[in-house]
């Protein structure tokens, strides 16, 4: 099969837990904040502390998986994901590169690349506090890199502007049935996707233990089109499929 190299294999990570949790602490900064700021100023505290406590719950529940489990898991969600119609109709997908605690799409990228699917993945520019999707043609080290912050990005690659996209498979820390994602709170993903059009399927790809009654969100929150996980996969405002 393809090679494939997990999104955070940073020195120091496969050895302790220090370098990812920098890394966590990174992405949940607001895009705009100093280091030491850790949360919207305009957010209100109760809202804000939902948030955080629900990133907390989860966690705990990722934690308790065993890795046996967490790789049955993410195979289950893998395929459930690629038995959707969006998937299967999708010429240009969207995939992520995966942190240590998230679902891994290695057989999705598998299933894309064997299939002729254009795969893109994001690129995140730090000092701007923003992210786009570039094209690669494999996952392995020659053609992918390492950034400052040890996630796993394209050495190069041709920009693919968002009006290109059929589908975008997206991470999250927490989900709800009506399509509802908590990120890591640094809002890249929710603005990114608003430059999405309507036309482009988004879809959430989670552990079920991810996903909870009711995401607290606000109106900078962006919904996905379908929730994905190893159990069941269900579209927004629609019954499980």
């Amino acid at each position: 099969s393809a090679a494939f190299v997990p999104a955070l294999l940073v020195p120091g990570v496969e050895r302790g837990r220090d370098s990812f949790d920098r890394l966590f602490e990174l992405l949940e900064m607001p895009a705009g904040t100093a280091p030491t700021r850790r949360a919207f100023s305009t957010m209100p505290d109760a809202h804000r502390e939902r948030k955080s406590d629900t990133r907390s719950q989860i966690r705990a529940r990722l934690a308790a998986l065993t890795p046996r489990q967490r790789h049955d898991a993410s195979a289950a969600a893998c395929c459930r994901l690629m038995k959707l119609d969006e998937f299967r109709h999708a010429a240009v997908i969207m995939l992520y590169m995966p942190l240590a605690d998230e679902v891994d799409l290695t057989p999705v990228a598998i299933r894309c690349f064997q299939s002729g699917k254009t795969v893109c993945v994001p690129k995140v520019d730090w000092e701007r506090q923003d992210m786009i999707a570039v094209e690669v043609t494999s996952f392995d080290d020659h053609v992918m890199d390492t950034d400052e912050h040890g996630l796993r990005v394209p050495r190069d690659g041709r920009p693919v502007p968002p009006a290109l996209l059929d589908l975008v498979v997206i991470p999250g820390v927490a989900f709800d049935t009506h399509g509802n994602r908590l990120g890591r709170g640094g809002g890249y993903y929710d603005r990114y996707l608003a430059r999405l059009p309507r036309s482009v399927t988004t879809a959430g790809l989670a552990f079920d233990q991810q996903i909870i009654d009711l995401v607290p969100a606000n109106d900078r929150d962006v919904k996905v089109t379908v929730v994905v996980t190893d159990r069941q996969a269900t579209h927004a405002r629609s019954t499980r499929v």
